[in-house]
């Protein structure tokens, strides 16, 4: 039986090998992006449980350690316990780097026990052959770091806060941390404007036994603070969980429409041999052989899928953390676990891909079977049919082929149109988030938004207070409101987290732009508003408290703006934003109205002039100061291009079946006077056709997606999809362009082939 299977697979070797790819690359994807998120996940316990600390201190609420503030008294004081061995502050955050839009950036104290694990593979570590603890602008650099970088000792790196000279390279056996950088806890402080804050404390016990002793007794000194062992507080850093959950939702796309291609396949190879298999089962073959065989074909293709998978997705993941831009994420670890899912997915693929093509064989009756005329044993009647319809009707005779084969036009259209509608969705939902975020920033209330020059996302800028104030002495400025906005992390299963926006209750910006429909709007500390999403799914009204973290908010009021990522958090005032979030006298943007709008330019300019370490932009256009939404679409294009791939694979697969199964006829249209042209013209046009119908599938179902997604309590209307006159001729580019190379192999061979050989074809 085995040989069998080999024997049947290896009959087609080209559709073999293009469904093999399929499966192969999804499969990639599995392995490529699920060791991205196990990389990160071991970075992190790296991080964390790596220098020996044996507890870890981290704000409560904090959506990551990037973004937690702990007060440097808290260490102080720590160190005084009787228990306490020792204490180690971290700063952890990410800026741009040239060529790196993420960049990680790690701030130790020198002299402390946690910059120990560093280990040196070339020059010196920081202060070295210094008397004192302070290195300025000194810097370790992570041997993946500075391959991509392509940097050496005593070469500076210039960072949106200043250059660094590189005096050591490092290597720690964690990709994540080899591809960032450590500098002195002071500059890290300075670089991420933390003044006196630590994203995290790493305590050393002089008894380890008594961990949760001591862990008791910091809860109860420190609630606003998380006290966890080191070895789990990795686990409670939602940018690990949501980054692998990103990574199986990409490779999940990836095997759905290698999945079609497979059944498409095994389903097409059934119908080819129906004679074949009628007379097997009038020499006594049972349903279940006939069933056993063509399961087996399919399981093997993704057996073989599977593996040629694996090999692939592990093989990307070194060039991959080359790539400066993807170097902070991309330091995969590959696992036996990992390797073991990528294969059974691959198999189980197989199984499901098979079991409808498997059930039909089994149910073929021999004398039905034996009479059977398609395929590649087609019969003089239906071919001389066919041969009369393409020369008599050339008009529909596109449509008229693709019908005539119904279940393989479906399966392709459908694993094309899925990846289409990738491409429309996730384009769309990027387009309707930068809509929504210049709507916000650009409704007349201020003609300029301000951010930090070199932030990697608007929930890592700071600016100093000063900086507003330095604005506000500007000529030609009315007004400056300033805002911090970020995540926080809640205690509540339908809502994770919430989106936190904080405004000075006094600042023009809140005034003109918050619309209260219940209630009131803020006047002091600890009140809260919600939009009315929010309020719901949190399932609280006016009155009732909200915790963020250990701070309670009175909720005083809802609010209405029209923009959905509003609508769905909270604002709080600024003094209470800073400090949940860990920003004292910093905000994230400055919203700037000027008294003359002719002088929006000449303000711009000398804020660019004056104060180099912010950006300034029109309202109208902050996405040209949101580098997160530029990574967005660089994202979207990568997701869009893994399902154009696959779904390109299936289509050259479908039209090289098509051109096996009509060997004959078109040998007969080549003896009958059909030109090469002709020929090669009318495969690419039956190509193209498939493209077209799979572009206006794609688009209703990427419409009905969107649809779906606004019906999710609170989230729904930020995933909105807009369908812009751009995405759709973008998206129509696409699919000609997938009609074009799909179809262009199975077209040059059908128009090469030879009268006399075709004919003879069986």
């Amino acid at each position: 039986m085995i040989t069998q299977i080999f024997k049947n697979l290896f009959r087609r070797k080209t559709r073999t090998l293009l469904t093999v790819s399929g499966i192969a690359v999804g499969v990639a994807a599995i392995v490529a992006l699920g060791a991205m998120g196990e990389g990160l996940r071991t970075g992190y316990v790296s991080m964390f449980s790596g220098s020996g600390a044996d507890l870890v201190m981290i704000q409560k609420g904090s959506f990551d350690i990037t973004m937690s503030g702990v007060d440097q008294e808290v260490m102080e004081q720590v160190a005084t316990l009787p228990e306490v061995r020792a204490v180690n502050g971290i700063v952890v955050g990410n800026v741009t780097a040239p060529g790196a839009p993420y960049f990680f950036i790690f701030g130790y104290d020198p002299k402390g026990f946690g910059i120990q694990r560093f280990k040196l593979v070339e020059g010196q570590m920081l202060g070295a052959g210094r008397n004192t603890a302070f290195t300025s602008r000194e810097m370790l650099l992570g041997k993946q770091a500075s391959e991509a970088l392509k940097l050496k000792v005593g070469e500076i790196l210039r960072l949106p806060g200043g250059g660094f000279r590189i005096v050591g390279i490092y290597a720690t056996g964690s990709g994540f941390e080899d591809a960032a950088a450590v500098v002195s806890l002071a500059d890290a402080q300075q670089l991420m404007l933390k003044h006196r804050q630590v994203g995290a404390v790493q305590i050393k016990l002089k008894d380890p036994r008594q961990i949760e002793t001591v862990r008791a007794k910091l809860e109860r000194l420190y609630p606003k603070l998380t006290i966890s062992q080191s070895s789990q507080a990795a686990n409670q850093q939602q940018m690990v969980t949501y980054m692998q959950g990103f990574a199986w939702g990409i490779a999940l796309l990836a095997v759905i429409i290698g999945g079609i291609g497979m059944m498409n396949t095994v389903m097409m190879s059934a119908f080819e041999r129906t004679r074949e298999i009628g007379t097997l089962r009038a020499l006594g073959w049972s349903r279940q052989r006939v069933t056993v065989m063509v399961l087996g074909e399919s399981v093997s293709l993704g057996v073989i899928g599977g593996a040629l998978g694996c090999a692939l997705g592990a093989a990307l993941i070194a060039p991959m953390s080359q790539s400066a831009a993807l170097a902070a994420f991309m330091q995969g670890r590959v696992t036996l676990p990992l390797l073991a899912q990528g294969m059974v997915t691959a198999m189980v693929l197989g199984g499901v891909g098979g079991l409808y093509p498997a059930w039909w064989a089994s149910k073929l009756l021999p004398v039905e079977a034996l009479r059977y005329e398609g395929g590649a044993g087609a019969g003089r009647k239906s071919e001389v049919s066919n041969v009369k319809f393409q020369i008599g009707v050339r008009k529909s005779e596109t449509l008229r082929s693709l019908w005539s084969r119904r279940g393989r036009t479906a399966m392709t259209v459908t694993g094309v149109s899925i990846g289409l509608m990738a491409v429309v969705a996730l384009s769309g939902m990027a387009d309707g988030m930068g809509r929504e975020i210049t709507k916000m920033f650009g409704a007349g209330e201020v003609d300029l938004m301000v951010r930090q020059a070199g932030s990697s996302d608007l929930a890592y800028s700071a600016i100093n207070e000063r900086v507003g104030k330095q604005i506000a002495a500007m000529s030609g400025v009315a007004s400056v409101s300033g805002m911090v906005v970020s995540a926080v992390m809640m205690d509540n299963s339908d809502v994770p987290f919430l989106f936190i926006l904080a405004y000075d209750p006094q600042e023009p910006y809140y005034q003109r732009h918050y619309k209260i429909i219940e209630g009131r709007g803020l006047s002091g500390s600890r009140e809260m508003l919600l939009g009315r999403p929010a309020a719901d799914v949190l399932k609280v009204r006016v009155g009732d408290t909200v915790r963020l973290g250990e701070m309670g908010f009175r909720l005083v009021g809802l609010f209405e703006t029209g923009i959905s990522w509003e609508e769905s958090g909270a604002v709080i005032s600024l003094r209470d934003g800073q400090a949940i979030l860990g920003k004292p006298r910093q905000v994230s943007l400055y919203g700037i109205k000027v008294k003359d709008p002719s002088q929006v330019e000449t303000v711009r300019a000398q804020i660019r002039a004056s104060i180099p370490e912010v950006n300034a932009a029109l309202s109208s256009e902050t996405n040209e100061i949101m580098p997160e939404m530029q990574n967005t679409y660089a994202m979207v294009w990568a997701i869009s291009g893994l399902a154009i791939i696959v779904g390109g694979i299936g289509m050259m697969n479908t039209m090289i079946m098509s051109v096996f199964e009509r060997t004959r006829e078109i040998g007969t249209l080549r003896a009958l006077g059909w030109r090469r042209r002709r020929v090669l013209a009318m495969v690419l046009k039956e190509s193209l056709a498939i493209s077209l119908i799979g572009v206006a599938v794609g688009i209703v179902l990427a419409m009905l997606l969107g649809a779906a997604m606004q019906q999710i309590p609170m989230w729904g209307t930020m995933l909105a999809v807009v369908i812009t006159p751009g995405l759709l001729m973008q998206t129509l580019i696409i699919a000609l362009v997938l009609g074009a190379v799909g179809g262009l192999y199975p077209a040059w061979r059908a128009g090469n082939l030879s009268p006399v050989e075709a004919l003879r074809y069986e």
